[in-house]
């Protein structure tokens, strides 16, 4: 029988209303997390970009406008060649830089991000990471980035968008797949490895993310855009609201 989970204050978790389907119980084994207005508020990228620019690492004026018009994009839907193209262009503007400081940059700003997961983000995290099932952050942020992220949620598994490394210095260029789309199945089994996803659980905001959700056994729309509600609902998927 599937668990229920425990009622909590409605301005932390809000169930969906729309006929979504029961919000599933912990203990499957492999969950997936999307990082930006799923576990964040808001964008990872700008945050770290702002960082990166006020550490003199970046140009800022380029770098934050290239994070705020993807980080725009993907709020409002974007194609995903547009956001290929944009996430391109950020990658372009870390080409020669060393690895350590932007490491080091990484790690200060997950530390600062890690205190704005939502409470009812955090309890979903806690409810997995209680049950014992293996909890990765997948994300199109840097994989840097959610790494330092997992270590401070306390999650098992990174999995982000790499960016090549030559000689201790960024190339401009991908090192993989982009953890984008359709592009975070790729992602993921080259981290994992083959791994069974029909009982997998797997929580995201975004349209984007439809290949992640329609490909694992229990999906659930958290914070959705319009594009995602409305699959969730025709699905019956499980909606949730956290703040």
């Amino acid at each position: 029988m599937v668990a229920t989970p425990r009622r909590t204050p409605r301005s932390t978790l809000l169930a969906a209303q729309d006929d979504a389907g029961a919000l599933p119980g912990a203990g499957a084994g492999l969950v997936l997390f999307d990082l930006d207005r799923t576990l964040l508020p808001g964008s990872s990228m700008f945050a770290l970009g702002r960082a990166l620019a006020a550490a003199g690492l970046v140009d800022r004026r380029r770098l934050l406008g290239a994070v705020a018009q993807e980080a725009r994009y993907r709020t409002l839907g974007a194609g995903d060649v547009t956001v290929a193209r944009l996430r391109s262009e950020a990658l372009s503007h870390i080409a020669g830089l060393e690895r350590a400081p932007f490491e080091a940059v990484a790690g200060r700003v997950a530390r600062a991000l890690v205190r704005h997961v939502t409470p009812g983000a955090r309890l979903l995290l806690d409810r997995h990471l209680g049950a014992g099932d293996f909890v990765v952050v997948l994300s199109a942020s840097p994989q840097e980035l959610v790494d330092h992220l997992v270590t401070a949620l306390g999650a098992h598994r990174a999995v982000g968008t790499r960016a090549e490394v030559i000689d201790d210095r960024y190339t401009g260029r991908l090192d993989g797949a982009f953890c984008y789309g359709a592009g975070k199945l790729t992602r993921l089994a080259a981290a994992l490895g083959p791994v069974a996803l029909d009982e997998a659980w797997a929580y995201a905001d975004s349209a984007s993310d439809l290949p992640v959700l329609a490909a694992v056994g229990h999906p659930v729309a958290v914070n959705p855009d319009r594009a995602l509600r409305a699959v969730a609902k025709r699905r019956r998927w499980p909606v949730v609201c956290v703040s």
